[in-house]
């Protein structure tokens, strides 16, 4: 994967069928997140990508009814996700600054 793109898909943590009804198991719903324009050795970088991260979550994640955005599912997928993508992305303080807003809390990907 190239180090300058992440790209969050729902289906990978089994979670797709439940909030894309449009979306096959084949087509997960995605988003590309670009960071190549950002320096991650200063905060204002990192908080940057952080914000690109939760919204692509938020986006995969997002029941057919928007209005659904406080249920348990979702806010475990958009949870998985992001913690997914952070750990994809594999920054040091990309994912420091993601266990300052989780409480310390991390989310392990299988390596295939």
């Amino acid at each position: 994967m190239n180090r300058f793109t992440i790209t969050m898909m729902v289906s990978a943590l089994g979670l797709g069928s439940q909030f894309a009804s449009a979306a096959s198991p084949q087509d997960p719903p995605t988003v590309i997140v670009r960071f190549a324009d950002l320096d991650l050795t200063h905060i204002q970088g990192v908080a940057v990508l952080y914000q690109r991260l939760e919204r692509a979550a938020e986006t995969v994640c997002a029941p057919e009814n928007s209005r659904d955005l406080v249920s348990q599912p979702y806010k475990m997928c958009r949870q998985i996700a992001l913690g997914t993508a952070v750990a994809k992305v594999d920054r040091p303080a990309l994912t420091a600054y993601y266990r300052a807003k989780f409480g310390g809390a991390t989310v392990q990907i299988a390596q295939k």
